[in-house]
């Protein structure tokens, strides 16, 4: 029974150009998961590294060798006949013409464009990992001084290394809460920027929010079918909670490390935010004591990148 099985060990290549497009290559029919698009890669033989499989994979079948790499996500995925862990790079730079040596159709694809195509279901976290970015700004709560707020807001936002935000405001009540939503939604889509509503998934809705974040009490009632359309992101601490996120595009997992905001929480530090990590399949985002300076750190532990609220809400003099 494949539930038994040892998976099957992957290298994937999620490979970019210099004008930030992904190849991706077309499967052949008659092969598991025919017809499909794939990212580029294969299985890992005996013995050798992930490095090492990479750079075989590559040579083998598209007749290039990857000069910069770093590790994305790792993906663990049973199809019910087949067990597999993608280990998955993101190759930034490599030498040769990518062409299909094993005659299979490739094309380069933008970012954004990844959505229109047939991939595996294992494939599906990678285009995620590919579409958000390394840092995920959560506000600090504004409390009654939400006119400072939306002026500040601006003026951090438009330094532009933020992309992704969630609007966190526990003090605020349902009104004032929307009212302050709408003005951020609003700045955020001046500045082509994404915003995810700490709140329930009705009010992301109606004021046209991007997506929702899911505290606890959201998760643990919360089902893939009432947020679709929106991105979803989910506070995780534990296994059950990584469990019930199962669907969402990607977990936010603290305490990493102590933090100010909660100082009574104890850190699981950076094994345990690994052993999540590994067990996610999903982009997972480091919380708790993070600065930019941990971004490097969240990846070689699997992660996508840090998510703070004082780390990267304070603007650097």
């Amino acid at each position: 029974m494949s539930n038994h099985s040892l998976p099957v060990q992957v290298a994937v290549a999620a490979i970019i150009n210099a004008h930030d497009e992904v190849l991706i290559a077309r499967r052949p029919e008659g092969v598991h998961q025919g017809g499909l698009w794939e990212f580029p890669g294969g299985k890992m033989e005996p013995g050798e590294t992930l490095d090492q499989a990479l750079a075989r994979e590559l040579r083998e079948e598209l007749g290039i060798a990857p000069l910069r790499s770093r590790p994305l996500i790792t993906i663990h995925h049973d199809y019910g006949d087949k067990r597999v862990c993608l280990r998955v790079c993101r190759v930034e730079s490599f030498s040769g013409v990518p062409h299909g040596r094993e005659g299979q159709p490739l094309r380069w694809v933008s970012v954004g464009a990844l959505q229109a195509f047939e991939f595996p279901a294992a494939n599906r976290p990678i285009i995620s990992a590919l579409q958000l970015p390394d840092r995920y700004l959560i506000t600090p709560d504004p409390g009654t001084q939400t006119a400072a707020f939306i002026k500040y807001l601006e003026r951090r936002l438009s330094a532009g290394d933020v992309t992704l935000l969630q609007l966190r405001a526990p003090s605020l009540d349902e009104q004032a809460y929307s009212t302050l939503a709408a003005e951020v939604i609003a700045l955020a889509r001046d500045l082509g920027l994404r915003v995810l509503l700490n709140a329930e998934v009705s009010t992301a809705r109606q004021l046209g929010a991007h997506g929702v974040h899911l505290n606890g009490l959201r998760l643990s009632r919360w089902s893939a079918q009432q947020t679709e359309g929106l991105l979803v992101s989910a506070s995780v601490h534990d296994e059950t909670q990584l469990t019930q996120a199962r669907g969402a595009d990607f977990i936010v997992v603290s305490p990493v490390m102590a933090t100010a905001s909660h100082p009574d929480a104890t850190p699981i530090g950076w094994t345990g935010f690994q052993d999540l990590a590994e067990r996610a399949a999903m982009p997972v985002y480091a919380l708790g004591g993070m600065s930019v300076d941990d971004i490097e750190r969240a990846r070689l532990h699997g992660g996508q990148g840090i998510a703070a609220i004082r780390g990267l809400w304070e603007m650097k003099p």
